[in-house]
C-alpha cells in the first residue's frame, strides 16, 4: 500500500441454491472505474484514501445486468474498509453493506 492510500475489501456474495448465479459473472466499479473481478468471494481493491462510490451488478452468459446496487465508502489513511455486496434471491436489487473501517495494528 502506497503513502496516502487505504484498502476496499469487497466481498460478493449470492444466494445457495440459486441457478442464475452458476453462469452470472459478478462486476464491481469503484470510482467509475471497472475492477479485475472474476468471481465471487473476497477481493481486496487499493484505493486513494477519502469517500469513494462502489458499485456492483451481476452479468447474466446472455450480457444482460442484474442485482443493481451501489453506495458511498469512506477509506481511512492506511485503513481497510470492508465492504459487503448481497445479490439478490429474485432478480431485484442487490444489497451493498458497509461493515466497518478496519485500522491498521
Amino acid at each position: 500500500m502506497s503513502i496516502g492510500q487505504g484498502t476496499l475489501r469487497v466481498t460478493l456474495a449470492h444466494p445457495h441454491l440459486t441457478r442464475v448465479y452458476r453462469t452470472s459473472t459478478p462486476r464491481l466499479c469503484v470510482d467509475g472505474v471497472d475492477q479485475l473481478v472474476q468471481s465471487w468471494g473476497t477481493h481486496t481493491v487499493a484505493v486513494a484514501a477519502g469517500p469513494h462510490r462502489v458499485e456492483v451488478r451481476v452479468v447474466r452468459r446472455n450480457g444482460e445486468p442484474f442485482g443493481q446496487a451501489e453506495a458511498s465508502a469512506v477509506v481511512e489513511l492506511g485503513a481497510q474498509t470492508v465492504v459487503e455486496y448481497r445479490a439478490p434471491r429474485f432478480r431485484r436489487h442487490g444489497r451493498i453493506m458497509i461493515v466497518r473501517p478496519v485500522s491498521p495494528p
